[in-house]
């Protein structure tokens, strides 16, 4: 006959082995880390996923501030990205983000974007596009607010707000290839809640120009920080507030 501590042993031993089997039997659901834009299932206005563990990432196509629908046309180089088109009939190039549309990505918490990368964004003279241009406007967690841009100098360089040294090239911008371009860690280590992927006018003003800018969305990589990432936010803050009343009782 078991003593009751031995039954308490036995009861806290079957909890533990119950969790550890549930553990086990649960596989992890949604902890990718990557949205691509060729896995937009819904060639609508709108598409949504959930990723890093239950971070609920949404999506929208906008066109002059309308709502559009998402759309594809074939990769070049094999790759394959998500672009924009009107809500009805043909837009003015299916499967990229030309000027006056936008794709938006809304997240249900603070995300790190570690990488985001793009295609068909070419510098010229290919397609009679000249340094196209990406405008990437960001909303950030504490709800200020920031605009890049991101320019095709070359068949093997781009500029990221006039620096190359965070982007790589995926896909030469060159006549049946991707134009491909890859941005690490674009926003620094501020947490995003929001990301949209705009056109700009390139470079070319003559008017010889047939279609700038415009662009495929290829993927968005993210991350939420770890506890304790939080925990020291938390500590700063409360340093910087108990500063400010010393500061302010001397």
């Amino acid at each position: 006959m078991f003593t009751p501590y031995l039954k308490r042993v036995a009861v806290v031993t079957g909890l533990a082995m119950a969790a550890l089997s549930a553990q086990a039997t649960v596989s992890p659901a949604n902890t990718f880390d990557t949205i691509y834009g060729a896995n937009f299932t819904n060639l609508s206005s709108t598409y949504s996923t959930t990723f890093l563990g239950g971070t609920v990432a949404s999506f929208a196509a906008k066109n002059n501030g309308a709502n559009a629908r998402f759309s594809f046309k074939p990769g070049q180089d094999g790759l394959l990205g998500v672009g924009v088109s009107p809500s009805h009939g043909n837009g003015r190039t299916p499967g990229e983000i030309d000027i006056g549309e936008t794709i938006t990505g809304s997240f249900s918490r603070g995300v790190l974007v570690k990488n985001f990368s793009v295609g068909l964004l070419f510098n010229g003279p290919e397609y009679h596009d000249v340094q196209e241009k990406a405008i990437v406007s960001v909303l950030y967690a504490d709800h200020t607010t920031a605009n890049f841009s991101l320019i095709a100098t070359g068949n093997t360089v781009a500029l990221w707000n006039g620096s190359s040294t965070q982007v790589t090239n995926l896909s030469p911008a060159t006549v049946n290839k991707g134009g491909a371009w890859s941005v690490a860690n674009p926003f620094g280590n501020k947490l995003v809640s929001q990301v949209t992927f705009g056109a700009a006018m390139g470079a070319r003003v003559d008017g010889k120009g047939t279609n700038q800018a415009d662009y495929t969305l290829l993927s968005i990589t993210a991350a939420v920080p770890e506890p304790e990432t939080y925990a020291m936010l938390l500590a700063g803050l409360l340093a910087i507030g108990a500063a400010a009343r010393r500061k302010k009782s001397s």
